[in-house]
């Protein structure tokens, strides 16, 4: 019996020994950190407000204003400009610009858009926005005529219909010019006449406006197309009205006595 205990202890210590050693083989395990989330940076918020915002004539001035709310305290934002009309005058690369609105109410839709690119924030943000000013266009002659006869008398007014109906918010200013020797009254016959000719054509009477613009040499009449708010166009005579002579009506011939 003692010697089968000795034999038993020997395998026992021999089995001890060779975990110890595979233990002491394996790499020493060590427990690496989570890393910690990347602070994200916040984007800012734009607005653009426009002064004044109810609209101008063309040829005054307008500006716009970038607001930049919040972002990343850190960044310098780069700013570049663009506008859809009219000119910058100055202001480009910063927050506040300057607009020369001259030639806008010429374009298609009569205004200005102002949109600023912001760029120096984080990638994902999409700093982006605008705004619009409505701009009136100055009055515009679309023609003249003189005395003529029925038929192209009644062309002109059609032609001047057909524009009429392509811009439904226009409206159509008249002068009649008398010439030196026209008779007394010319001015006012014609204009009803022109006045009447255009409402039967298709154009509502509250768009035509007519006017008595005084002497000239020879008689004329002006079409003027007026957008609603523009300046309307003044009468331009070239004679004084104190010059005019009226011609004398003919002597009214006497009845014929009956015999």
């Amino acid at each position: 019996m003692p010697s089968i205990n000795i034999k038993v202890i020997s395998v026992f210590l021999f089995i001890l020994s060779a975990a110890v050693s595979a233990s002491a083989q394996l790499p020493a395990q060590t427990t690496r950190p989570t890393p910690a989330a990347a602070a994200v940076a916040p984007c800012p918020t734009l607005t653009i407000q426009a002064q004044p915002p109810q609209g101008v004539r063309d040829g005054q001035r307008v500006y716009f204003t970038a607001n930049i709310m919040g972002g990343d305290p850190n960044v310098v934002p780069v700013i570049v400009w663009n506008v859809s009309a009219g000119s910058i005058v100055q202001g480009q690369n910063m927050r506040r610009i300057e607009v020369d609105s001259t030639g806008a109410g010429g374009s298609s839709d009569r205004e200005i858009k102002a949109e600023p690119w912001i760029s120096g924030y984080a990638p994902e943000c999409m700093v982006q926005s605008f705004a619009v000013v409505k701009v009136i266009p100055p009055a515009a002659k679309f023609g003249a005529f003189g005395e003529i006869g029925d038929e192209p008398f009644k062309q002109n007014i059609d032609a001047l219909a057909a524009f009429l109906s392509q811009s439904p918010i226009d409206n159509v200013y008249v002068i009649a010019y008398a010439g030196r020797t026209s008779e007394r009254g010319f001015a006012a016959n014609w204009l009803r006449r022109i006045r009447a000719a255009l409402v039967t054509a298709g154009i509502e009477p509250r768009r035509i406006s007519a006017m008595d613009g005084g002497f000239r040499e020879t008689p004329v009449f002006d079409f003027w197309i007026v957008a609603p708010g523009a300046e309307p166009p003044s009468p331009s005579p070239t004679i004084k009205r104190s010059e005019i002579v009226y011609p004398k009506a003919p002597p009214k011939t006497a009845n014929p006595k009956k015999p």
